[in-house]
């Protein structure tokens, strides 16, 4: 059994405003810790959390108050009694006795009194604002409190704002060890070099550190294969889906086959981002990604449309090539050769229906009036790259972002990447039973299991 350790108490404090839930939100892997606004003072009263392994809790953070009044309390204990003027710890005590801190200074006394608390803290700062004394007060005020600083410098993804300003202020408070930290976009790695600074600042818990930032790095890694795990489930499902279709079925029945099977591959490709959701823990309603409608888990685009294969820089394929029409996307399998049956499927519903009438009596005497119908390989292209690019957007995003995912249309590298894959779908093509998207004929045979491990270590290549 594991030696219980004693944990790291950690307060994060700051500025008002300066994205300190954020960044808790972000290292507790939770987006529904405390409140996000845009307004100050969103944080009230000093909120607790615990962040461990699965034997123990390894460090307790607290998310305080933001500071509104820091030079106020600056000149304040500047005037107070000279007989604690070198010992900040005593003179912040003597504060916290006194009358102001149930009154004029209530907020920045409930951070104070936490930091004295505490082990160390995380001092957050939004690198889109300059250094203004006010700040340089309220830093002031809380050295005095004689606890290990790590300076966070905030919101550095998009901008660099100031960060070089406020680095060059830090050291001028001998403040020399600091992260640029961006609790919206972590950096890659971020997490763990946070971890790695505190080692740094604070003594006598690397045990801790270390325990966590191991513990971390495992759960990031399998995260990332179940991610790829649910993909590869995703891809077999539509390859390997097939539906047997009579050359005796007229257009109206023809098109009701062709909605039905869209219908399933578009539902089919919802849970999977659902899944993936919930297992980088964001709920539905606070991630919004752009051309995705988050309350149902469908993409604005079409998936069958042509245009929507060219913004992901995927070539459409024969089928798809004939247009947005019912029928495109899909193609013809007699004895496992291609008919590129997309294009005729796609004129049938646009109004030729002779030819195929005059088709499927070519094929009759071949299958006796039955074909089968398939997903073509760019439609599931296109499905990987989505999804890829899903997974690996929310591996890099931030628990404390409120702000839109935006998932980008250039893909054209990964998807001459993925263009090896489609030898694999061969594999699933042949084996229907595979596809959990005809529930009365799915067999779960070793098989499946061996072809998705194939499938998930092409896609992690």
């Amino acid at each position: 059994m594991a030696t219980r350790l004693t944990a790291l108490q950690l307060a994060v404090v700051g500025h008002t405003n300066t994205g300190k839930t954020s960044l808790l939100r972000t290292l507790l892997h939770d987006s529904q810790f405390g409140e996000v606004a845009s307004r100050p003072s969103t944080t009230r009263d000093v909120l607790t959390m615990a962040i461990g392994n699965a034997e123990q809790v390894l460090v307790e953070l607290y998310d305080t108050p933001g500071l509104e009044a820091g030079s106020d309390l600056f000149e304040s204990l500047s005037l107070s009694d000279a007989e604690f003027r070198h010992d900040g710890a005593k003179q912040i005590h003597q504060f916290l006795n006194s009358t102001l801190a149930e009154t004029e200074f209530a907020q920045e006394a409930k951070v104070l009194r936490q930091l004295l608390k505490s082990d160390a803290a995380l001092y957050v700062i939004d690198v889109r604002d300059p250094v203004l004394p006010k700040y340089q007060d309220e830093l002031a005020v809380l050295m005095r409190c004689g606890k290990p600083l790590l300076p966070v410098l905030n919101f550095t993804a998009t901008t660099a704002g100031y960060s070089n300003a406020w680095q060059q202020a830090l050291a001028q408070v001998n403040l020399h060890s600091f992260i640029e930290f961006d609790a919206v976009s972590p950096p890659e790695g971020g997490e763990a070099e946070l971890l790695t600074r505190l080692k740094l600042v604070v003594k006598g818990f690397d045990q801790q550190l270390n325990l966590l930032i191991e513990h971390r790095e495992q759960q990031r890694q399998r995260r990332l294969q179940q991610g790829l795990q649910q993909i590869a489930e995703l891809l077999t499902d539509v390859a390997a889906l097939q539906h047997l279709v009579s050359a005796e079925l007229d257009s109206s029945a023809l098109q009701e086959v062709l909605a039905k099977v869209q219908r399933q591959v578009t539902e089919r490709e919802r849970r999977c981002v659902q899944d993936l959701l919930a297992l980088y823990e964001f709920n539905l309603d606070v991630v919004a990604l752009d051309n995705l409608d988050i309350s149902t888990g469908h993409w604005h685009d079409d998936l069958f449309d042509t245009e929507t294969l060219a913004e992901f820089g995927i070539k459409a394929g024969l089928g798809v090539g004939s247009g947005a029409a019912v029928g495109a996307g899909f193609d013809l399998l007699v004895g496992g050769a291609s008919l590129g049956a997309g294009t005729l499927l796609g004129a049938t519903i646009g109004g030729l229906w002779q030819g195929w009438q005059q088709y499927g009596k070519q094929l009759k005497h071949k299958l006796q009036g039955q074909h089968q119908l398939i997903v073509e390989d760019p439609i599931i292209l296109l499905l990987a790259v989505r999804q890829l690019q899903l997974l690996q957007q929310l591996s890099l995003r931030g628990h404390g972002a409120t702000n839109t995912l935006l998932l980008s249309s250039d893909n054209s590298q990964r998807e001459q990447e993925l263009s090896k894959l489609k030898s694999l779908f061969k594999g699933a093509r042949k084996n229907p039973q595979w596809s959990t998207l005809a529930q009365e004929h799915f067999i779960n045979e070793p098989e499946r299991a061996t072809y998705i491990d194939k499938l998930v270590a092409q896609l992690t290549r």
